[in-house]
């Protein structure tokens, strides 16, 4: 995104500091000037009047997901949008059992959700947290509108406003 939108500021962070690491190292590679990364959480990064902010498959692993949400409705301007990228998964069991749906599982029973509970409030919400759930975390956070904007098989795409 940073070299397709070079005019454009883009702030990276992740609480893992060797994350932050390789990314700066990639930046450099790559010759990035408007980029910036820090070691820093989901409910206390700095910057605000933010038009577009991005999660990738991350949110079912916060300990405090309504709490990220929150911070992030507080950091976007009045137009500003937040895109949630989060594995496909169904809100009900029958759903989710499928040669997908059982992977993610495991990942979420050896990952998702042993990060989640070593965090602040440990919501646990995992891999497989659907749909339903992930709205009604966006909405504790104070968003008013999410939507569905794209899909692939492996994951949905959510737009909150």
């Amino acid at each position: 995104m940073a070299q397709a939108f070079p005019k454009s500021q883009f702030f990276g962070y992740d609480f893992h500091p060797g994350s932050i690491e390789q990314a700066e190292a990639h930046a450099r590679d790559h010759n990035l000037t408007n980029v910036k990364f820090q070691v820093g959480t989901a409910k206390d990064y700095a910057e605000d009047n933010l038009d577009f902010v991005t999660f990738f498959d991350c949110l079912h692993d916060m300990g405090d997901p309504a709490g990220a949400a929150a911070h992030v409705r507080k950091s976007l301007n009045k137009d500003g949008s937040w895109m949630i990228v989060e594995p496909m998964a169904g809100d009900r069991l029958e759903d989710n059992l499928n040669p997908l749906g059982r992977i993610y599982y495991a990942a979420s029973t050896l990952v998702c959700v042993p990060t989640s509970l070593s965090q602040e409030v440990g919501t646990a919400l995992g891999a497989q947290a659907g749909e339903a759930k992930l709205r009604e975390v966006i909405i504790a956070g104070g968003f008013t509108s999410v939507r569905r904007a794209a899909e692939t098989p492996f994951n949905m795409i959510l737009e909150a406003r």
